[in-house]
């Protein structure tokens, strides 16, 4: 009985700490300057096509992009390995409002599709065109039908 009220107590402690991150993390991202961007930007989902280089501000990682196919709807993450770049994480992509961005059409990376793992599928990127052949992007996590959290942005270029 002991062991239960104290496995009970652990999952609530780390549940709170989740979500007391989601929320750090998503008023740091929504008051920095890369949301008036965001907001400013539009859904120009008709030229995404092809390589785009991806960089995520102040993240040394692995992640080397994006390869979008137009005709699709469709896309898949680059990623180094060593030496080689691997694809993984197939995403289809579509036009929508925000999820936080209400007001805001955005291009909708949707990773909750066959073969992605379990945890991918929480995950909801949206981009928006700030100039030609370059977008910024919003990763959301989003816990709860109607709970979303902004983890942060990145940049993909042509």
């Amino acid at each position: 009985m002991r062991t239960m009220t104290i496995l009970v107590v652990l999952v609530i402690v780390v549940l709170l700490a989740a979500v007391l991150f989601g929320v750090y993390r998503t008023v740091k991202s929504e008051r920095s300057g890369n949301q008036e961007k965001f907001v400013r930007g539009t859904a120009d989902s008709a030229s995404v096509d092809g390589d785009y280089i991806g960089n995520v501000p102040g993240l040394d990682v692995s992640w080397q992009g994006k390869t979008f196919n137009q005709a699709e709807s469709s896309g898949i993450n680059r990623f180094k390995e060593g030496d080689r770049v691997t694809t993984n994480y197939p995403f289809k992509t579509y036009v929508a409002k925000g999820l936080r961005d209400k007001d805001t059409d955005v291009i909708v990376l949707d990773y909750n599709q066959p073969g992605n793992p379990w945890w991918l599928r929480f995950i909801v990127d949206e981009m928006v065109s700030t100039a030609p052949n370059t977008y910024l992007g919003k990763v959301h996590i989003r816990a709860l039908p109607r709970v979303v959290f902004t983890m942060g942005y990145f940049t993909l270029e042509k």
